[in-house]
């Protein structure tokens, strides 16, 4: 069988998203796919540095808060060079610092409920849009990027077993001139992305700096 990801041989399997993303009592039924090593284990760092980022905004629910008391707070004060990472930037404003590694962790969870979903890879290029990432004018990420958000449709059906922690949803529709499989993930009821499959990898400029959650 081959990689969820990639045509190399799977020689595991891969969670989406990551187990770490779970807390204890919220682990059953969890997604998994078969998964190359590249892209499972060596890249447990940065599931981690995401659920950081992630459990951290305003809006989430009370799990996302037990969470952060317990097993994100643990890792942190096991991992100090982590903690820095996530927060260090916060007094110059910019809080959220490392887009790139927040797109690669959502684009890979991408894949994987695709692959769950359609029992085989997605073959475009999945480009995450975000409600709780500001930029300097204070409009969302998703606001300033994609004109047309507002042609996302609004359903009431999501897909997961563990959705107080992360559901999903594919839906076919057009935003932006881009159609088919538009994903909705949403994390602790409160951290929302769109994902816009494309059929050219979309270059961002990762310099620029959103000013917080």
């Amino acid at each position: 069988m081959k990689c969820y990801m990639c045509d190399e041989p799977a020689t595991s399997v891969e969670h989406a998203p990551a187990k770490c993303f779970f807390p204890k009592g919220y682990r059953k039924d969890l997604i998994t796919v078969p998964s190359c090593a590249i892209h499972n284990n060596e890249t447990s760092k940065d599931d981690e540095y995401v659920r950081g980022i992630i459990v951290s905004c305003s809006g989430n629910n009370s799990i996302a808060l037990t969470h952060w008391r317990g097993s994100v707070r643990s890792g942190y004060l096991h991992s100090p060079k982590l903690f820095l990472k996530t927060f260090s930037k916060q007094i110059d404003s910019s809080f959220f610092h490392d887009r790139k590694r927040v797109d690669d962790v959502i684009i890979k969870i991408s894949h994987a409920v695709y692959f769950k979903e359609y029992k085989k890879r997605w073959q475009s290029y999945p480009t995450p849009f975000y409600y709780n990432f500001l930029f300097d004018d204070g409009k969302a990420d998703i606001h300033e990027r994609l004109p047309n958000y507002k042609d996302i449709p609004v359903w009431h059906i999501f897909e997961g077993a563990n959705q107080s922690v992360f559901k999903y949803q594919f839906f076919d529709g057009k935003v932006d001139g881009h159609s088919n499989c538009i994903l909705r993930m949403i994390f602790y009821e409160g951290f929302e992305v769109i994902v816009i499959p494309r059929s050219e990898k979309l270059e961002l400029d990762y310099s620029y700096k959103p000013e917080g959650l």
